[in-house]
């Protein structure tokens, strides 16, 4: 178990003080900034930005964001490696670890 600013974070109970939200936004933030670049888009890619839920845009803390990174970690972790995005992987690891 960690320890944040003296509050201890526990997935295994509650997801108690863990920002899971942030971290699949975060995810998503980080696949939209390496799928800039045409070479590392596809027709996956396109669909999946277009269906990425409303609630990333609105910024509004939301369990389809976290669902929706958690259901495609495999997808999402192939991109980054094939981009070596190594930012990427860390953001996407924390996530999986903490929150999927």
């Amino acid at each position: 178990m960690k320890h944040v600013n003296d509050e201890s974070i526990d997935r295994y109970v509650s997801f108690m003080n863990i920002d899971c939200y942030k971290h699949a936004s975060d995810v998503i933030d980080s696949i939209l900034e390496v799928t800039k670049e045409e070479k590392n888009s596809n027709r996956y890619w396109e669909v999946f930005k277009e269906n990425i839920p409303q609630s990333y845009f609105d910024k509004k803390s939301d369990e389809k964001v976290l669902y929706y990174v958690c259901s495609t970690v495999f997808y999402i972790e192939e991109l980054f490696e094939k981009c070596e995005y190594t930012v990427g992987l860390e953001i996407l690891k924390n996530c999986e670890y903490q929150c999927c």
